[in-house]
């Protein structure tokens, strides 16, 4: 019996041990510790309107979850600092496209610095909103396009909204038609187009811009692309994440049809694989430079991390091909960003982009070795 009497109370002190332990989680999950909230899966840095823009999750007292969606949503890119997701259907888009800052201003957008994107429409089935929290102005209508190049969704103030669907009704169009054929935000980023006559039009003859100097690149500039554009306003941004190295071709031509053959190209493309694409097709695009036009190549870098094999071979093999080039093009030089990216790893988000933090430093080092390209030229 007292064996009995000694386990029944053993098993009530377990029981009790047990219950309190759950009533100390529960109480732990309803107060977080000061950790906690700063807990890399939570972003301090995005309010709750901002988190929302991005289709993540906001916790009270800890920040923009990292790697919860709201509800209808998914986890599109999973990239520190970048995070995005996505509405899920047919009709589902990303919560924010990459239209660099200056455009996604003058398009009336949100712009997300956080996460350099534009907020963007995830429902691509609801193709006009009035009061949208994507757009700058809350008496504006967001209107739906393609979100291409020239082709980017906008923000129409109620005037604009007025005067253009008249316009629709008369000719018998829609009006996201007669938007894209009047409006002067797209049109300045469509290929050889003007605006004539309040019309965007293609143009006749050379472009009337100069070709300056332009930076092609990926995500790696793209992130530090805000710090950029103060520091150099005559350059020509054009990056944009995920682009890779056999794009080079298609992005000079973008340049040649708006401004022009360039008067000297910043290449900083070749830490994204493309299967299929050789030493040979990349020599060929080169070639179309004029061999006057200086070039600078940053030399790509992407740290070895677990799951990342083939890509670090891809991209060291690009970094050959690069070196190879400009050893035999003339008015070529080279940016060694490998040795100084691995000498400061701690700015480095992901082995491969710059910090939050680290975009200005990111930005500096360009310009700083354009500078030095420049003067080794005698530019």
């Amino acid at each position: 019996m007292r064996r009995v009497v000694t386990l029944v109370l053993a098993l009530l002190c377990l029981t009790a041990t047990v219950v309190s332990g759950a009533a100390t989680a529960t109480v732990a999950a309803a107060a977080p510790t000061a950790a906690a909230a700063t807990s890399s899966a939570f972003d301090t840095r995005l309010g709750p309107g901002e988190c929302r823009l991005t289709g993540r999750v906001y916790v009270p007292g800890r920040g923009c979850s990292r790697d919860r969606c709201v509800p209808g949503s998914v986890l599109w890119k999973f990239g520190t600092d970048a995070e995005l997701c996505e509405q899920r259907g047919r009709k589902g888009d990303i919560w924010a496209q990459p239209v660099a800052k200056p455009r996604c201003e003058r398009l009336g957008r949100v712009w997300l610095g956080q996460v350099n994107a534009c907020a963007s429409n995830p429902d691509r089935a609801r193709t006009r909103m009035r009061g949208a929290a994507q757009c700058t102005d809350p008496r504006a209508t967001y209107l739906n396009h393609d979100e291409t190049e020239g082709s980017y969704d906008e923000c129409l103030s109620p005037r604009k909204v007025r005067v253009w669907s008249r316009a629709a009704r008369k000719e018998g169009t829609t009006l996201g038609r007669v938007a894209l054929e009047r409006g002067r935000a797209n049109c300045s980023y469509r290929g050889g187009y003007v605006m004539v006559d309040g019309l965007c039009t293609l143009r006749e003859g050379p472009p009337a811009e100069p070709g300056g100097v332009a930076l092609i690149g990926d995500s790696v500039s793209w992130r530090a692309q805000d710090e950029l554009a103060p520091r150099e306003p005559d350059w020509v941004l054009d990056s944009k994440p995920g682009r890779r190295l056999d794009e080079l071709g298609t992005r000079l031509d973008w340049l040649r049809a708006e401004h022009g053959e360039p008067d000297a190209v910043i290449v900083q493309l070749g830490t994204n694989h493309r299967r299929g694409y050789s030493e040979a097709d990349f020599d060929a695009t080169l070639a179309t430079l004029p061999a006057e036009v200086p070039v600078m190549f940053l030399l790509p870098y992407r740290e070895r991390t677990p799951g990342n094999a083939s890509q670090v071979r891809a991209t060291r093999t690009y970094a050959g091909w690069i070196a190879a080039a400009a050893d035999q093009r003339p008015l070529t030089c080279l940016a060694d960003w490998p040795s100084y990216a691995a000498k400061h790893k701690s700015r480095l988000v992901d082995g491969a982009h710059p910090r939050a933090t680290a975009e200005e430093w990111y930005a500096r080092y360009v310009v700083r070795e354009w500078n030095s390209c420049s003067a080794q030229l005698g530019r």
